[in-house]
């Protein structure tokens, strides 16, 4: 099963529309999100009528284009804003479930490993300064995790080899 979640736009925070991604499991939805070794991909989670979301968003989006800036190749960021019009709760709750958050506005931070999606970094609120810290020690371990892949690759192709 292929999960295409659809990117709304390029702009840095990259908004991707929540609705592609509510029947899937969280493992199905964090392979498709995090595809790639060596970057470090940070996402917030966000939600309509959150007053702390809004005063966020500015914030992190200057966050998102300054960290770009610094290291284009090393990490993505990602937005994914839930829709609560009329009191129809069942996309944060979708993505309660599958993200595992508890309050808006999560961030999250994740790099891959051979064993799939892991989670390095998870706050609700936090000040972006705290976040910019985190995101700058996840370099190390996405670098780390891509040099084992690359390894344990070299080793595959040398017994195929011998």
């Amino acid at each position: 099963m292929t999960l295409s979640a659809e990117v709304v736009s390029k702009e840095v925070p990259e908004v991707v529309e929540f609705t592609q991604l509510k029947s899937r499991t969280t493992a199905e939805a964090l392979k498709e999100l995090v595809k790639d070794y060596g970057i470090v991909y940070v996402t917030a989670l966000t939600r309509q009528g959150c007053s702390g979301c809004e005063t966020q968003k500015p914030l992190f989006k200057t966050l998102a284009e300054k960290m770009n800036q610094e290291n284009p190749a090393k990490v993505r960021f990602r937005s994914f804003h839930m829709n609560y019009e009329s009191g129809d709760k069942e996309e944060s709750w979708n993505s309660k479930r599958i993200f595992g958050h508890a309050a808006y506005p999560t961030y999250t931070i994740h790099v891959k490993s051979h064993v799939g999606p892991l989670e390095i970094y998870r706050s609700v609120y936090p000040p972006m300064e705290e976040l910019e810290k985190q995101i700058k020690e996840s370099f190390e371990l996405a670098e780390f995790y891509e040099t084992e892949a690359q390894n344990a690759s070299r080793l595959e192709s040398d017994k195929l080899l011998s």
